[in-house]
């Protein structure tokens, strides 16, 4: 999924979500993609024609944990709030106490044409390919590199009660031959190539808030995408932050389906900044 990234990258703050945790440095050696690539080549990527598929998403619930919904305090204004602490062993963040939170497993593929099914009618585009799971899951990388990456992947979700906000962590492993080997494309115009090829409808002046930091084998990205026009294929609003490690790569994405997404600018800010990768 998109050309020739690799997942550790994204997270964009556009007009709506600003970039925290990630503070722009000028570091310039680096080759990935989207997200993650090997420091050793930089794949090119051929969009996959549509076809249909012909099996459901390979993504298995493992656990549960939640409250019970209740009705959310005002997202507009953080300071009223009560914030609850996550914490695994991949990573920690704050949510709203009110949301729910469940935990599953996706087990990573190569969608290929005939691999297909209920995708809208729109460019042959590798996110076409895994329409369904960025439906049901987020705007992430599925599949691309999975050769690379110890399976399955691991999903942790914040919902809100309403089910108009969402928080996915998608935390893969790199297999131990690869550990060290990854890093981010510091470049922002990659980042806009990386989106354009994905959600191809998508202008530049949708694309916002990009920061880019490095600490060490750490690598951060993270920038947003915001935009009014009504989709099939991505929400209307999402900021993403990637973290590459030694030994994993982290995909955090902060999902709107509002169209007044800037009044939740702050509480996006707030749980965004509060994430905190565990492989340091």
């Amino acid at each position: 999924m998109k050309n020739g990234i690799i997942f550790s990258l994204l997270i964009i703050c556009i007009g709506l979500m600003v970039a925290a945790g990630c503070t722009s440095t000028g570091t310039t050696n680096a080759t990935t993609q989207a997200m993650t690539i090997p420091t050793s080549a930089v794949p090119t990527q051929t969009p996959s024609p549509i076809a249909t598929i012909e099996t459901a998403i390979p993504t298995t619930t493992v656990a549960i944990v939640n409250q019970t919904p209740v009705a959310n305090p005002d997202p507009i204004d953080v300071s009223k709030i009560q914030f609850t602490k996550y914490s695994d062993n991949d990573f920690s963040l704050e949510y709203p106490s009110t949301w729910n939170v469940s935990k599953s497993t996706y087990t990573q593929y190569i969608c290929t044409p005939g691999s297909m099914t209920n995708m809208p009618a729109v460019s042959n585009t590798t996110t076409m390919c895994y329409y369904n799971e960025v439906q049901t899951i987020g705007p992430f990388d599925f599949g691309e590199y999975s050769d690379q990456m110890k399976k399955p992947a691991r999903i942790v979700k914040f919902t809100s009660a309403d089910g108009t906000h969402k928080v996915v962590a998608f935390t893969e492993d790199f297999l131990d031959n690869q550990n060290g080997n990854w890093i981010i494309n510091p470049d922002l115009g990659w980042v806009q190539n990386l989106v354009l090829s994905d959600y191809p409808d998508v202008g530049f002046d949708e694309i916002g808030g990009y920061q880019y930091n490095q600490n060490g084998n750490t690598m951060c990205v993270r920038y947003t995408v915001t935009t009014t026009k009504s989709s099939a294929v991505y929400p209307l609003a999402f900021a993403m932050k990637s973290y590459v490690t030694m030994h994993h790569d982290y995909y955090f994405a902060y999902i709107s389906n509002v169209t007044d997404i800037q009044k939740y600018h702050d509480l996006e800010e707030y749980i965004i900044s509060s994430i905190t990768p565990n492989d340091i």
